[in-house]
Protein backbone atom coordinates (compact mmCIF):
# COMPACT_ATOMS: atom_id res chain seq x y z
CA UNK A 1 0.00 0.00 0.00
CA UNK A 2 1.56 3.34 -1.03
CA UNK A 3 0.91 6.42 0.25
CA UNK A 4 0.64 9.18 -2.28
CA UNK A 5 0.03 13.17 -1.67
CA UNK A 6 -2.43 14.08 -4.38
CA UNK A 7 -3.62 17.69 -3.88
CA UNK A 8 -6.00 19.13 -6.73
CA UNK A 9 -7.53 22.31 -7.46
CA UNK A 10 -11.33 22.34 -8.05
CA UNK A 11 -11.80 25.84 -8.39
CA UNK A 12 -12.61 25.42 -12.24
CA UNK A 13 -14.39 22.00 -11.00
CA UNK A 14 -18.16 21.37 -13.13
CA UNK A 15 -20.49 20.03 -10.38
CA UNK A 16 -22.17 17.92 -13.57
CA UNK A 17 -18.65 16.35 -14.35
CA UNK A 18 -20.20 13.30 -15.52
CA UNK A 19 -20.17 13.92 -19.33
CA UNK A 20 -23.67 14.32 -20.90
CA UNK A 21 -25.05 12.58 -17.81
CA UNK A 22 -25.45 15.03 -14.23
CA UNK A 23 -27.64 12.73 -12.24
CA UNK A 24 -25.00 10.16 -12.53
CA UNK A 25 -22.51 13.03 -11.08
CA UNK A 26 -25.03 13.95 -8.19
CA UNK A 27 -25.32 10.22 -7.12
CA UNK A 28 -21.64 10.57 -6.61
CA UNK A 29 -21.85 14.37 -5.17
CA UNK A 30 -24.04 13.01 -2.58
CA UNK A 31 -21.79 10.25 -1.84
CA UNK A 32 -18.67 12.86 -1.52
CA UNK A 33 -20.95 15.23 0.63
CA UNK A 34 -20.40 12.92 3.84
CA UNK A 35 -17.63 11.29 3.09
CA UNK A 36 -15.01 12.90 5.21
CA UNK A 37 -17.33 12.72 8.35
CA UNK A 38 -17.65 9.12 7.82
CA UNK A 39 -13.67 8.60 7.22
CA UNK A 40 -13.35 10.38 10.43
CA UNK A 41 -14.78 7.39 12.17
CA UNK A 42 -13.32 5.11 9.88
CA UNK A 43 -9.71 5.93 11.04
CA UNK A 44 -11.47 6.43 14.37
CA UNK A 45 -11.98 2.70 14.18
CA UNK A 46 -9.46 1.27 13.14
CA UNK A 47 -6.85 3.11 15.06
CA UNK A 48 -9.18 1.87 18.14
CA UNK A 49 -8.92 -1.95 16.92
CA UNK A 50 -4.79 -1.17 16.11
CA UNK A 51 -4.79 -0.67 19.78
CA UNK A 52 -5.86 -4.20 20.28
CA UNK A 53 -3.25 -5.50 18.21
CA UNK A 54 -0.58 -7.89 20.11
CA UNK A 55 3.24 -5.88 19.72
CA UNK A 56 4.28 -8.81 17.26
CA UNK A 57 1.42 -8.33 14.70
CA UNK A 58 3.88 -5.84 13.28
CA UNK A 59 2.11 -5.93 9.63
CA UNK A 60 -1.47 -5.38 10.22
CA UNK A 61 -0.46 -2.58 12.64
CA UNK A 62 1.59 -1.14 9.53
CA UNK A 63 -1.17 -1.37 7.09
CA UNK A 64 -3.77 0.19 10.09
CA UNK A 65 -1.16 3.01 9.63
CA UNK A 66 -1.36 3.07 6.02
CA UNK A 67 -5.09 3.05 5.93
CA UNK A 68 -5.48 6.05 7.42
CA UNK A 69 -2.92 7.90 6.34
CA UNK A 70 -5.04 7.45 2.72
CA UNK A 71 -7.97 7.99 4.42
CA UNK A 72 -7.35 11.19 5.73
CA UNK A 73 -6.30 12.13 2.14
CA UNK A 74 -9.20 10.96 0.75
CA UNK A 75 -11.03 13.60 3.62
CA UNK A 76 -8.63 16.36 3.15
CA UNK A 77 -10.06 16.72 -0.87
CA UNK A 78 -13.39 15.85 -0.29
CA UNK A 79 -13.51 18.50 2.25
CA UNK A 80 -12.27 20.63 -0.58
CA UNK A 81 -14.38 19.71 -3.39
CA UNK A 82 -17.19 19.80 -1.22
CA UNK A 83 -16.87 23.62 -0.43
CA UNK A 84 -17.13 24.00 -4.08
CA UNK A 85 -21.02 22.43 -3.44
CA UNK A 86 -21.66 23.97 -0.62
CA UNK A 87 -21.13 27.66 -3.23
CA UNK A 88 -23.86 25.74 -5.88
CA UNK A 89 -25.86 24.20 -3.00
CA UNK A 90 -26.37 26.37 0.44
CA UNK A 91 -28.48 24.11 2.20
CA UNK A 92 -26.36 21.09 2.01
CA UNK A 93 -24.51 22.39 4.53
CA UNK A 94 -27.39 21.51 7.19
CA UNK A 95 -27.82 17.72 5.94
CA UNK A 96 -23.99 17.20 6.25
CA UNK A 97 -24.39 18.34 9.78
CA UNK A 98 -27.38 15.74 10.62
CA UNK A 99 -24.78 12.62 9.03
CA UNK A 100 -21.98 14.11 11.06
CA UNK A 101 -24.28 13.83 14.03
CA UNK A 102 -25.16 10.28 13.39
CA UNK A 103 -21.21 9.22 12.93
CA UNK A 104 -20.51 10.95 16.31
CA UNK A 105 -23.40 9.27 18.18
CA UNK A 106 -22.34 5.74 16.59
CA UNK A 107 -18.75 6.01 17.98
CA UNK A 108 -19.90 7.30 21.27
CA UNK A 109 -22.96 5.13 22.06
CA UNK A 110 -22.95 2.34 19.65
CA UNK A 111 -19.11 1.05 20.30
CA UNK A 112 -15.75 0.24 18.34
CA UNK A 113 -17.45 -3.55 17.36
CA UNK A 114 -20.68 -1.52 15.56
CA UNK A 115 -18.32 1.03 14.05
CA UNK A 116 -15.85 -1.03 13.00
CA UNK A 117 -18.10 -3.74 11.46
CA UNK A 118 -20.22 -0.48 9.82
CA UNK A 119 -16.22 0.53 8.79
CA UNK A 120 -16.17 -2.85 6.98
CA UNK A 121 -19.46 -2.58 5.94
CA UNK A 122 -18.09 0.62 3.85
CA UNK A 123 -15.17 -1.12 2.92
CA UNK A 124 -16.88 -3.54 1.38
CA UNK A 125 -18.33 -1.24 -1.18
CA UNK A 126 -15.00 0.29 -1.76
CA UNK A 127 -14.42 -2.67 -4.45
CA UNK A 128 -17.21 -2.64 -6.03
CA UNK A 129 -17.44 0.87 -6.69
CA UNK A 130 -13.84 0.94 -7.87
CA UNK A 131 -15.29 -1.76 -10.68
CA UNK A 132 -17.89 0.44 -11.21
CA UNK A 133 -15.81 3.48 -11.74
CA UNK A 134 -13.36 2.01 -13.89
CA UNK A 135 -15.60 -0.72 -15.95
CA UNK A 136 -18.98 0.34 -15.50
CA UNK A 137 -19.22 4.02 -16.01
CA UNK A 138 -18.86 3.61 -20.11
CA UNK A 139 -17.85 6.91 -21.41
CA UNK A 140 -18.84 9.25 -18.74
CA UNK A 141 -15.48 8.91 -16.92
CA UNK A 142 -13.20 9.39 -19.72
CA UNK A 143 -12.48 13.02 -18.72
CA UNK A 144 -9.18 12.15 -16.65
CA UNK A 145 -8.10 15.49 -16.12
CA UNK A 146 -11.67 17.18 -15.14
CA UNK A 147 -10.68 17.56 -11.55
CA UNK A 148 -13.41 15.47 -9.65
CA UNK A 149 -13.22 12.64 -11.88
CA UNK A 150 -9.86 12.29 -11.08
CA UNK A 151 -10.68 12.44 -7.27
CA UNK A 152 -13.31 9.57 -7.48
CA UNK A 153 -10.71 7.60 -9.59
CA UNK A 154 -8.26 8.32 -7.47
CA UNK A 155 -10.13 7.65 -3.97
CA UNK A 156 -11.42 4.45 -5.00
CA UNK A 157 -8.58 3.18 -6.54
CA UNK A 158 -7.23 3.56 -3.31
CA UNK A 159 -10.19 1.80 -1.81
CA UNK A 160 -9.38 -1.28 -3.95
CA UNK A 161 -5.88 -1.35 -2.65
CA UNK A 162 -6.40 -0.96 0.72
CA UNK A 163 -9.70 -3.41 1.17
CA UNK A 164 -8.27 -5.97 3.50
CA UNK A 165 -7.34 -3.90 6.50
CA UNK A 166 -10.76 -3.13 8.19
CA UNK A 167 -12.10 -6.94 7.09
CA UNK A 168 -8.53 -8.28 8.70
CA UNK A 169 -8.80 -6.18 12.03
CA UNK A 170 -12.60 -7.46 12.70
CA UNK A 171 -11.53 -10.61 11.85
CA UNK A 172 -8.91 -10.53 14.26
CA UNK A 173 -10.92 -9.16 17.15
CA UNK A 174 -14.01 -10.34 16.48
CA UNK A 175 -14.45 -12.58 14.14
CA UNK A 176 -18.14 -12.97 13.70
CA UNK A 177 -19.53 -13.03 10.06
CA UNK A 178 -23.23 -12.26 10.97
CA UNK A 179 -22.10 -9.21 12.86
CA UNK A 180 -20.09 -8.26 9.95
CA UNK A 181 -23.05 -8.53 7.49
CA UNK A 182 -25.19 -6.56 10.35
CA UNK A 183 -22.84 -3.89 9.88
CA UNK A 184 -22.85 -3.90 5.82
CA UNK A 185 -26.41 -3.66 5.64
CA UNK A 186 -26.58 -0.59 7.90
CA UNK A 187 -24.08 1.07 6.60
CA UNK A 188 -25.32 -0.10 2.99
CA UNK A 189 -29.24 1.77 4.48
CA UNK A 190 -27.79 4.42 6.47
CA UNK A 191 -24.78 5.67 3.42
CA UNK A 192 -27.16 5.66 0.54
CA UNK A 193 -30.44 6.77 1.94
CA UNK A 194 -27.99 9.79 3.00
CA UNK A 195 -26.56 10.08 -0.40
CA UNK A 196 -29.71 9.61 -2.57
CA UNK A 197 -31.88 11.89 -1.01
CA UNK A 198 -29.00 14.97 -1.15
CA UNK A 199 -27.96 13.78 -4.62
CA UNK A 200 -32.06 14.29 -5.55
CA UNK A 201 -32.22 17.63 -3.39
CA UNK A 202 -28.91 18.37 -5.44
CA UNK A 203 -31.19 17.60 -9.00
CA UNK A 204 -33.88 19.57 -7.91
CA UNK A 205 -32.26 22.67 -7.14
CA UNK A 206 -31.03 22.23 -10.38
CA UNK A 207 -34.24 22.12 -12.04
CA UNK A 208 -35.76 24.79 -10.35
CA UNK A 209 -32.61 27.22 -11.03
CA UNK A 210 -32.36 26.10 -14.74
CA UNK A 211 -29.53 24.00 -15.15
CA UNK A 212 -31.55 21.19 -15.67
CA UNK A 213 -34.42 21.38 -17.88
CA UNK A 214 -36.80 18.54 -18.31
CA UNK A 215 -38.60 17.55 -15.29
CA UNK A 216 -39.89 14.53 -16.03
CA UNK A 217 -36.53 13.71 -18.39
CA UNK A 218 -34.37 14.24 -15.44
CA UNK A 219 -36.11 12.23 -13.14
CA UNK A 220 -35.95 9.31 -15.59
CA UNK A 221 -32.49 9.66 -15.72
CA UNK A 222 -31.91 9.70 -12.26
CA UNK A 223 -34.18 6.56 -11.92
CA UNK A 224 -32.26 5.06 -14.28
CA UNK A 225 -28.92 5.67 -12.54
CA UNK A 226 -29.80 4.42 -9.55
CA UNK A 227 -31.54 0.96 -10.89
CA UNK A 228 -27.67 0.45 -11.99
CA UNK A 229 -25.98 1.12 -9.16
CA UNK A 230 -28.62 -1.27 -7.35
CA UNK A 231 -28.10 -3.88 -10.24
CA UNK A 232 -24.45 -3.58 -9.95
CA UNK A 233 -24.01 -3.59 -6.40
CA UNK A 234 -26.78 -6.37 -4.95
CA UNK A 235 -25.08 -9.48 -6.67
CA UNK A 236 -22.14 -8.27 -5.67
CA UNK A 237 -23.22 -7.52 -2.21
CA UNK A 238 -24.64 -10.63 -2.05
CA UNK A 239 -21.42 -12.95 -2.56
CA UNK A 240 -19.70 -10.53 -0.28
CA UNK A 241 -22.16 -11.46 2.82
CA UNK A 242 -21.16 -15.60 2.42
CA UNK A 243 -19.07 -16.87 5.48
CA UNK A 244 -15.19 -16.58 4.06
CA UNK A 245 -15.50 -13.89 1.88
CA UNK A 246 -12.02 -12.79 1.68
CA UNK A 247 -11.33 -9.49 -0.53
CA UNK A 248 -8.08 -10.38 -1.16
CA UNK A 249 -9.23 -12.65 -4.10
CA UNK A 250 -11.21 -9.81 -5.77
CA UNK A 251 -9.03 -8.82 -8.88
CA UNK A 252 -8.06 -5.00 -9.64
CA UNK A 253 -10.70 -3.50 -12.14
CA UNK A 254 -9.09 -2.58 -15.34
CA UNK A 255 -6.82 0.32 -15.48
CA UNK A 256 -7.01 0.59 -11.53
CA UNK A 257 -3.58 0.01 -11.05
CA UNK A 258 -2.81 1.68 -13.72
CA UNK A 259 -4.24 4.60 -12.46
CA UNK A 260 -2.35 4.84 -9.30
CA UNK A 261 0.91 4.25 -10.79
CA UNK A 262 0.13 7.67 -12.73
CA UNK A 263 -1.35 8.82 -9.52
CA UNK A 264 2.37 8.23 -8.30
CA UNK A 265 4.73 9.28 -10.58
CA UNK A 266 2.36 13.03 -10.71
CA UNK A 267 2.53 13.50 -7.42
CA UNK A 268 5.14 11.66 -5.36
CA UNK A 269 4.58 8.84 -2.85
CA UNK A 270 5.82 9.61 0.67
CA UNK A 271 6.47 6.67 2.66
CA UNK A 272 5.96 6.67 6.86
CA UNK A 273 8.83 6.63 9.12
Amino acid sequence: MELRKVEIDFSDARVDWAAGDPEYAHLFNGISSMVPYLEVMLNKAVRGAKSQLREDETELRREADRFCWQEGRHTKLHLQFNEHLQLTYPWLEADQAKIRADFDRFWKVKGHKFTLAYSEGFETYGPILSELLFEGSGNRLDDWDEPTVYLWLWHFAEEYEHRMVCHDLFDRLYGSNSYRVYGLLYALVHLYGYSLKVAWKMIRTDLETGRLRGRLRTRLRFFRVVGMLVGFLLPRLARAMLPGYDPSTIPPPRRCMEFLDAAAQRYGVRELD
